[in-house]
């Protein structure tokens, strides 16, 4: 059931999810203090492991360093190249790809060759640019500038994902695509059911009833929970591991966001992590993260069957992205339209939008939008109300 009562207005101008200007004010106010779920512990498992990842326009290389992430811009102090530009790779000491000045774990100058046409260089000078760093389960996070502390900035969403992303689930997919649409227009698309009816007709079906769906949210996040799981024979299969294994079988679907972009799938089986970076007005990087739920008590065989049984349920959940992907290029092109037939309608069902929308309105556009008789969406109170 949904919280509010009648329709909600757009919240945010047509601009918003075009303007070069409106990005930039986005970038510094609402992404540059923001922590970044930037990679996966398990995917830097190795001491000297690394990847590159592209946050909000800066290079960010991630590296194992004495067996702690650390974060570095991916930018050499000598010429200003980048020290890689490989996704992924192992080395001890972070080495410039282009004259080979070495770094410390600190980022630190470790060996400059022919060190002594630099002279006199003050020891220390020069070193790479650290990034606050932090984990939490299983995911490594990155700040790009001043801000909150993680377990602040995390608030109440802390226990629901470090129990999603604990530290015995099973990582087995990641998944990246750019997209030519607004980051808030592929956001939005995750945060209603209302359009499942029509573009995913033939996976999901039709949309869920309204009485057996529900709404919460919070200051900083909000939660869509309906009934989910594997259907049929594969389904049942499933149910007997869960039980067997002492995990709990609630048979339902959430979807959950912490503001402004980190989104998470959560089944009995199967935690999917969404991560949004922005590319510019008009593109986004959109990447996804498939974990297998584990049960510690459990034998490896048992265990197995369990993430082979989650790999088939992510193989459908593949199959409903792709309907979304080819979605969005349009949704963008109706937003640059030079005649539209007005500034937008939002249903019930998609009042998740709107407490998005009105969070982003409130940290980057003077003045916060008056929401009237649906105020409690804005506050984070929590109630359920009669269709």
């Amino acid at each position: 059931m949904f919280l509010s009562e009648t329709h909600l207005p757009q919240v945010l101008p047509l601009e918003a999810y075009n303007d070069q200007a409106w990005f930039d004010r986005e970038r510094e106010q609402l992404f540059r203090p923001a922590w970044h779920a930037v990679a996966t512990t398990s995917e830097i498992p190795v001491q000297g492991d690394f990847v590159t990842v592209d946050v909000c326009g800066f290079s960010v290389i991630v590296h194992n360093a004495d067996g702690e992430p650390r974060a570095y811009v991916n930018c050499c102090p000598h010429r200003l190249s980048q020290l890689t530009h490989a996704e992924r790779g192992r080395q001890c000491r972070l080495k410039c790809q282009y004259h080979g000045w070495e770094f410390d774990a600190d980022g630190s100058t470790r060996r400059i060759p022919d060190a002594p046409g630099f002279r006199p260089l003050e020891k220390g000078r020069l070193g790479l640019v650290s990034l606050a760093t932090a984990v939490h389960g299983q995911l490594v996070f990155v700040r790009l500038g001043p801000g909150p502390s993680l377990p602040s900035f995390l608030g109440s969403s802390a226990e629901l994902i470090a129990g999603a992303v604990a530290p015995g689930h099973v990582q087995f997919c990641t998944w990246s695509r750019t997209v030519e649409a607004n980051w808030k227009l592929v956001i939005e698309n995750t945060l209603e059911s209302y359009h499942v009816g029509e573009i995913h007709r033939r996976t999901l079906g039709a949309m869920p009833e309204e009485g057996v769906c529900r709404h919460d949210f919070d200051r900083d996040s909000s939660t869509f929970t309906s009934p989910g799981g594997v259907p049929g024979l594969a389904g049942a299969v499933q149910a007997r591991l869960l039980a067997g294994l002492g995990l709990p079988r609630q048979g339902l679907y959430r979807h959950h966001i912490l503001l402004p972009a980190l989104c998470f799938s959560l089944m009995d089986d199967l935690v999917i992590l969404w991560t949004f970076e922005p590319l510019g007005p008009r593109r986004t990087r959109l990447s996804v993260r498939g974990f297998g739920v584990q049960s510690p008590r459990a034998g490896g065989v048992a265990n197995r069957l369990l993430a082979f049984t989650a790999r088939r349920h992510l193989s459908f959940w593949s199959r409903v992205w792709v309907e979304d992907l080819d979605l969005y290029p349009d949704v963008q092109a109706g937003v640059d339209s030079p005649t539209r037939p007005g500034s937008g309608l939002l249903s019930r069902r998609e009042e998740r939008v709107h407490h998005f929308q009105s969070w982003i309105h409130q940290r980057v556009a003077a003045g916060r939008p008056a929401v009237a008789e649906n105020e409690d969406i804005e506050t984070g109170q929590s109630r359920e109300v009669s269709a």
